[in-house]
């Protein structure tokens, strides 16, 4: 079972946990999914920005040691 606690930790705003249960009583489980899926998009996404600029920064490094090796 899902708590209020675990969808705290999970980032959930109190006003997306309130619908979330709210969706839950009315037995709306596929509006509940879509809820948690739009929060999973935007963590993937962030994810994704991570290693772009991750990528960035290790190519930039590896453009220092390039330099400096060559000297």
């Amino acid at each position: 079972m899902v708590t209020e606690e675990r969808l705290k930790e999970l980032g959930l705003s109190q006003g997306d946990i309130a619908e979330f249960f709210n969706l839950e009583e009315e037995g709306r489980y596929s509006a509940q999914e879509k809820l948690l899926r739009r929060y999973r998009k935007t963590y993937l996404e962030n994810v994704h920005n991570s290693e772009r600029l991750i990528s960035g920064l290790d190519y930039v490094l590896y453009e220092i040691r390039k330099e400096h090796s060559a000297t």
